[in-house]
């Protein structure tokens, strides 16, 4: 493989390979056609222009006031109220300081509150709002909407497998796999 790579290379001395010589910029572009790479079916390439076209027509479909993050905090809050913002950040695949900013922002929107654990009156625990609960049920049928949109064209067999396919890279990420 690495022979590949270096197919065409010649050994020169460093003061050849100047970051400004042409020399080099040819001898790399050689390397990068020698390697050959099809960017269009790159999965990472295809999974963050899947993510432009959701963030599209989530925005086109829901608006710009309510990301499909902050919905995700909703949803979640709305199946598991008074969970505390650990289980919270778990449950909805965030990263702890992600799910913090996403928290404090559904606070001054209104739409999430946090109450002291009774139990452990040094814990918070997060819960809808009434305002949250509203917005949440306003929100479910459009967001089964941008689902219909992305996805209508398929099959529902073919939903389903590309379902759990998205559900495997995600699972194997989580375990840092």
């Amino acid at each position: 493989m690495i022979s590949d790579l270096t197919r065409g290379v010649t050994e020169e001395e460093p003061d050849d390979l100047a970051l400004g010589d042409e020399s080099c910029h040819q001898q790399v572009a050689s390397i990068q056609d020698d390697v050959g790479f099809d960017l269009t079916n790159a999965p990472g390439h295809l999974i963050r222009r899947a993510q432009q076209v959701h963030t599209s027509v989530w925005t086109e479909v829901v608006g710009e006031e309510l990301t499909s993050s902050q919905f995700a905090v909703l949803n979640v809050l709305y199946d598991k109220p008074d969970i505390d913002q650990t289980t919270l950040s778990q449950l909805a695949s965030l990263d702890t300081s992600t799910c913090q900013d996403i928290v404090a922002r559904l606070k001054l929107k209104g739409l999430v509150e946090r109450v002291r654990d009774i139990s452990d009156g040094r814990r918070w625990r997060l819960r809808l709002s009434e305002n949250g609960r509203q917005t949440r049920a306003m929100v479910v049928p459009k967001v089964i909407e941008v689902g219909e949109i992305l996805f209508g064209a398929m099959s529902l067999a073919d939903r389903a497998d590309f379902a759990r396919l998205l559900f495997d890279v995600t699972r194997r990420g989580d375990r840092g796999q």
